[in-house]
């Protein structure tokens, strides 16, 4: 089954040997159960395993990220 939205994201960013900011990645990934048949001495079981699939990546330089931010804020407001 393809998923066709995300439940989990994750961020990577990479920065100049100064340490400054230069790219941010928002990944974007559907987790799941998976269930898998296996065989075994005692016949048939079911086994559900973890799994993952990539949804999407968004890469935003600095400034595209703090708008993110910024927009964020506005809609969710302070916590």
């Amino acid at each position: 089954m393809k998923p066709q939205y995300a439940n989990t994201f994750g961020i990577r960013k990479v920065s100049d040997k100064e340490g400054e900011i230069l790219e941010v990645t928002l990944d974007m990934t559907y987790k799941y159960m998976e269930t898998a048949i296996t065989i075994t001495p005692k016949g048939l079981e079911n086994v559900a395993t973890p799994n993952a699939e990539q949804v999407a990546s968004i890469v935003m330089n600095k400034q595209s990220a703090i708008s993110l931010r910024n927009l964020l804020i506005q809609t969710l407001g302070l916590e």
